[in-house]
């Protein structure tokens, strides 16, 4: 288990990576107030994007749970407990 947690924080690391790659860029925006403008937009649309996360997650959950596991079971692959990830399965978490 502690094998898969490595590749699952690899993983996430390395999107993490990418997605700061793609914030950088507002830096090489020369005009500082179209910089400031377009770094307002992105903050502004950001919160919505963060659902696409939940969205992945919660389909990962649905397709663990259609091979058969339980919830503990499910829980214990991805780091929480059964009631968190029923929770995830049902997107209310």
């Amino acid at each position: 288990m502690a094998e898969e947690r490595d590749e699952a924080r690899e993983a996430a690391d390395a999107v993490l990576a990418a997605v700061r790659a793609a914030l950088r860029g507002l830096e090489a925006i020369p005009d500082a107030a179209v910089r400031a403008r377009a770094a307002g937009l992105v903050l502004r649309e950001w919160l919505p994007e963060r659902g696409l996360a939940k969205e992945i997650r919660q389909q990962a959950v649905d397709a663990l749970h259609a091979q058969g596991l339980d919830f503990p079971e499910i829980g214990r692959l991805i780091g929480t407990d059964r009631s968190r990830a029923w929770r995830i399965w049902k997107g209310m978490d």
